[in-house]
């Protein structure tokens, strides 16, 4: 509060100096009550700024803490990669990733189309697995390429407690391929069913898991790093609990064991290492009294 000098006009001198003495304790009074309102201010928005700090801060270590959501692999939408052939080559079809927590996209199985379609669900840890691809692997690859079949093929870790969760990581090593370069999925396939009877108990270590995959034709240095880093191991684990849950389009009901063949839409049930009776089998399903597909020479 400023003096104005009319306030003075008129007064004695000892009046004039009461007066000046009365502003200037108004004046003090009133700057302490700003002062006062200030640290108020100040207070209160220190106060603001500290949990909007505190929260942020808050909620970016419990993000650090939570896991990021996992995106399934490309072209596996259904959690498996569908191939089909033209009569020269195999190629896998497109699809997006799989959102996590996001229930697969279930294929459509139509069996008026006169084609044989078959699925697979394999666990590369697996003996039975690899006994059955062994057997019968290049028949239906063949089948695929001639246009006269379609495979749709599950790569699944039913028991990750042994061989240092190698089906686990062989599954998410089919995985990378068909996220990077999916129409070279059967030559890896086909490589992985190979080498499990010669992996030994812990099966195929991450850089011989990419020495396989390089060997079968795929030499994209960002699916070695996915196999070396697990990248998808979580998708693996979630794609074979759907499977063990339901098994779409079959008449089972969950994966139990692997493998689990299906012949549009029935389960093959005999023996793994017995080709003339999985060809009989296909022939009941496909068109009884038919002849199967011709075989053709296998797919490299």
């Amino acid at each position: 509060m400023k003096a104005d000098k009319t306030l003075f006009s008129g007064l004695g001198k000892k009046d004039r100096r009461a007066l000046a003495r009365e502003l200037a304790r108004l004046e003090r009074e009133e700057a302490a009550r700003r002062r006062r309102r200030n640290r108020i201010v100040r207070r209160t928005s220190l106060a603001v700024v500290g949990v909007a700090i505190l929260s942020v801060g808050t909620v970016t270590i419990v993000s650090a803490l939570e896991p990021a959501p996992t995106l399934g692999p490309l072209n596996m939408a259904s959690d498996g990669i569908q191939l089909s052939g033209d009569g020269k080559t195999i190629t896998a079809a497109t699809t997006a990733a799989l959102e996590a927590g996001a229930a697969p996209e279930t294929s459509t199985l139509d069996t008026s189309d006169g084609i044989l379609h078959l699925v697979v669900y394999a666990d590369y840890g697996s003996a039975d697995s690899a006994k059955f691809d062994a057997t019968n692997g290049s028949t239906i690859l063949s089948w695929v390429t001639s246009g006269n079949a379609t495979l749709e093929l599950h790569p699944v870790a039913l028991d990750n407690s042994v061989n240092q969760n190698y089906s686990q990581r062989a599954a998410n090593t089919v995985a990378c391929v068909a996220d990077a370069s999916p129409d070279s999925v059967p030559a890896v396939n086909t490589a992985l069913a190979a080498a499990q009877s010669t992996a030994g108990d812990a099966g195929l270590a991450a850089t011989d898991l990419v020495t396989l995959v390089q060997k079968a034709g795929v030499s994209d240095k960002g699916v070695a790093d996915c196999i070396t880093s697990g990248a998808f191991n979580d998708w693996v684990k979630d794609a074979t609990a759907r499977a063990r849950a339901s098994v779409p389009n079959s008449d089972v009901s969950a994966l139990k064991t692997a493998p689990l063949v299906l012949v549009n839409g029935k389960a093959y049930t005999g023996a793994l290492d017995d080709a003339s009776a999985f060809t009989s089998f296909v022939q009941s399903v496909y068109a009884p009294g038919a002849t199967a597909p011709a075989t053709e020479a296998p797919v490299e």
